[in-house]
């Protein structure tokens, strides 16, 4: 490889003047220039530029950073800067913060350590002008923002003109007699979007005119929460029009309203998108308002040159750009409301479903099988405490309007087949049409199988999972000091009772946060999966083969171990449930969760408590979680059997399953755990696809003669006697040996002659 030195000699000239040529430090005369070039083209000498920096201690690194590439608009605005850097001596490092504060801080760090010249950003933390003003204003080092501007900070600024875009589009709209346009946009701290929402209403204003709050809808600025959104939107009400205030947005109203059965001519969507040359393909929307966003990547770029060319007596510029001509002439054509038609007929059938996200989920899909299928549905729905009970009551019960489908645990499925609360389904199962691979390996076995026939289909699968403090687990501070007082390094537990030791120390010790953990035990449906994933991980067990063998070693120190769990643990246990102890945990009063992925399901609550970047996962102690899970059945007394199934079958399979995590809710479909777009949101998928082969469904006690006992009945007796230990009524040898007596009393009444393991 050729060296200055070889450079130097070709040219017959010294290295001192190359260098002035190549680092334009001195003039070096016309002869001398054209030998130096020559020389450089023959020898195909590369300047060694890490040394120039070095010496010269001026980096020509630029630092980018959007919020993603997914949206058409950032990937032209990075067009853009990357145009107008061509030629020049710079070199641009581009990041992703998909708007989650704490990796922009990571990027800028990172671009910081290697001393960029500049940074062009669209921040999503608008708040934070403290750090960047220490880490760039202060210093004289280049900054321009994109469309967010950061509050109290005088810098560079290049956007366009939201609030004209928006304001004539509505005023536009309501000349035409639209009066129920909804607004789609991101949240109000970004001065876009903000700036959306002024236009917005400002054009009701000027037709004196009133906005209804409601219209206007905050979301996440990604196709996935637009999706949520749309649903929920219209279980409530069909607009007769919506504005989204980006692409990404868009496309997820369009796949919420075309799911429902609606089209862009029954609700027409206008965006704002980009300016493309292909004015009638480009955009999957009824209309796309064009922003200049190569020219605004473009003016960025050459804004920043400008003001590293004179860093301390650069004035910082505000450039807002207009829209095109053709932004001014929306033609908007749909279909009346009134006139839309669905294939919604008089057939119906009844539904009960648990309280919970993914039942709500399910439901705001509802339209999508009532459009397709023709078939009306009612359900109603019930919490935990008296699901069961119910469901046993309505069966007994003469009335006609009794369900035609159940969601069920996975742990009455004996108990409801063997009673014929449940249709056995297996004709439909077995038709060769019916594909059982979609499914997790066994699940059908678990979810739905009794006695060699099938009960229903695997709806919701939920194994535990070990959620912490990332940020709390790796402070250095922290660690050492928990190494000091335990002999042991702080990591996530590998067992139950490293798992009380970390509980001890953020309880007691730390002061960073109050509690080490929190328990639900208000009822013994919350209670007993504390108490299965300890027993097994001990190698205990409630029944084996046909006699109970719960009093046992293993079950003491499974019962100690949960003892000395609540000590550390949040105290308002005994009202606490798996839902208000997520809460708990995403407000920042505990550092570990035990839980079922589903109750974290909302991405929107790990974004909003500033939580998301901060919580690891993974397996829990013992890797002994219970298989959590529902299925949907049909109701042996159903007569709408074939109609019955149709739903169980739309809400059990491939169709649905994909849209299900989106909305809180997850599937027992293998695919849903290996889609990249799924992961982006929901990072634990893969972990809880992987816990799926430790997980132990939870399988009561069988008669010969095929009925099965309520497991409702053997975790009251077990939760019963564990609660007088919680109340320090009872020692826990006591406790475990009355439940024993208990449990062995409860097969005897029941006639049992054979049991199946747990």
């Amino acid at each position: 490889m050729a060296t200055i030195k070889d450079v130097a000699k070709k040219a017959g000239t010294s290295i001192a003047t190359v260098s002035n040529y190549l680092n334009k430090t001195k003039p070096v005369g016309k002869k001398r220039t054209q030998n130096i070039r020559k020389a450089i083209e023959e020898l195909n000498y590369i300047p060694n530029l890490s040394a120039k920096s070095l010496k010269s201690n001026q980096y020509n690194d630029i630092g980018v950073i959007l919020p993603n590439f997914d949206d058409s608009y950032y990937v032209q605005i990075f067009q853009g800067i990357d145009l107008a850097f061509q030629n020049t001596d710079y070199y641009l490092n581009l990041a992703f913060t998909y708007d989650i504060p704490e990796l922009e801080i990571k990027i800028v760090d990172g671009f910081v350590k290697k001393q960029i010249r500049g940074l062009i950003m669209i921040t999503c933390q608008p708040d934070k002008w403290e750090y960047y003003y220490k880490q760039f204003y202060s210093v004289n080092k280049s900054i321009v923002l994109i469309d967010r501007q950061i509050n109290n900070l005088d810098v560079n600024f290049v956007s366009f003109d939201y609030y004209t875009a928006v304001k004539n589009i509505t005023l536009h709209l309501l000349q035409q007699s639209y009066r129920d346009i909804y607004l789609f946009t991101g949240p109000a701290i970004f001065h876009c979007e903000s700036e959306c929402v002024n236009g917005f209403t400002q054009a009701f204003a000027d037709l004196s005119l009133s906005v209804d709050n409601s219209h206007i809808i905050q979301t996440l600025l990604n196709k996935e929460d637009a999706f949520r959104n749309t649903l929920v939107l219209l279980k409530k009400h069909t607009p007769e029009i919506i504005v989204t205030t980006s692409e990404s947005c868009s496309k997820g109203v369009i796949e919420g309203l075309i799911l429902l059965g609606k089209t862009l001519q029954d609700i027409p969507i206008i965006t704002l998108g980009e300016d493309h040359w292909n004015r009638f393909t480009h955009s999957c929307a009824s209309h796309s308002v064009t922003r200049p966003a190569i020219n605004i990547g473009s003016q960025a770029a050459r804004i920043m040159m400008e003001q590293i060319k004179s860093p301390k007596t650069y004035e910082s510029k505000s450039v807002v750009m207009e829209g095109s001509d053709n932004n001014r002439a929306i033609q908007v054509t749909r279909t009346a409301n009134k006139n839309i038609k669905t294939k919604i007929g008089r057939t119906k059938i009844r539904v009960l479903l648990l309280e919970t996200a993914q039942s709500s989920a399910l439901l705001g899909l509802l339209p999508n099988f009532e459009n397709e299928t023709g078939v009306r549905v009612e359900y109603k729905m019930l919490p935990n405490q008296y699901y069961i009970n119910h469901i046993l009551e309505e069966h007994a019960d003469d009335e006609q309007n009794r369900p035609d489908v159940y969601m069920f645990d996975i742990p009455w499925l004996y108990h409801l087949a063997s009673s014929g609360v449940l249709a056995d389904i297996s004709r439909f199962i077995q038709n060769p049409n019916f594909d059982k691979s979609i499914y997790f390996d066994n699940c059908l076995k678990y979810f739905s199988e009794y006695n060699g026939n099938y009960y229903g289909l695997p709806f919701m699968y939920a194994p535990q999972i070990l959620y912490y403090r990332k940020d709390l687990f790796t402070n250095p501070k922290i660690s050492a000091e928990y190494e000091k007082l335990y002999h042991l390094k702080l990591r996530n537990p590998q067992t139950w009772t490293e798992f009380n030791a970390i509980a001890e120390y953020f309880t007691v010790y730390c002061s960073a946060i109050e509690y080490g953990t929190s328990i639900p035990a208000s009822y013994s449906e919350y209670l007993m999966p504390e108490i299965y994933m300890r027993l097994w991980s001990y190698g205990g067990n409630i029944i084996s083969d046909n006699k109970v063998v719960f009093d046992s070693p293993k079950t003491l120190k499974a019962f100690t171990n949960l003892k000395n769990t609540f000590k550390y643990a949040k105290p308002d246990y005994m009202q606490a449930n798996d839902i208000s102890i997520v809460e708990a945990f995403l407000r920042g009063d505990t550092a570990m969760l035990i839980s079922f992925p589903s109750f974290l399901a909302d991405i929107i609550d790990l974004r909003a408590s500033g939580m998301k970047g901060n919580i690891s996962y993974e397996h829990i102690p013992g890797k002994t979680p219970c298989l959590g899970g529902w299925s949907m059945g049909v109701s042996g007394r159903s007569k709408q059997k074939k109609d019955a199934f149709s739903f169980v079958q739309w809400a059990c399979t491939k169709q649905i399953g994909n849209y299900l995590p989106l909305l809180g809710g997850y599937p027992a479909i293998q695919n849903v755990y290996t889609n990249d777009e799924l992961i982006q949101l929901y990072p634990w998928l893969p972990l809880c696809l992987s816990a799926y082969k430790y997980t132990k469904p939870i399988i009561p006690p069988v008669l010969g003669s095929k009925a099965a006992v309520p497991q409702s009945e053997l975790e009251y007796i077990i939760c019963k006697w564990f609660y007088e230990v919680l109340e320090d009524k009872i020692k826990i040898t006591t406790a475990i040996t009355n439940a024993h007596k208990e449990l062995e009393q409860l097969l005897k009444s029941q006639g049992i002659t054979t049991a199946k393991k747990f």
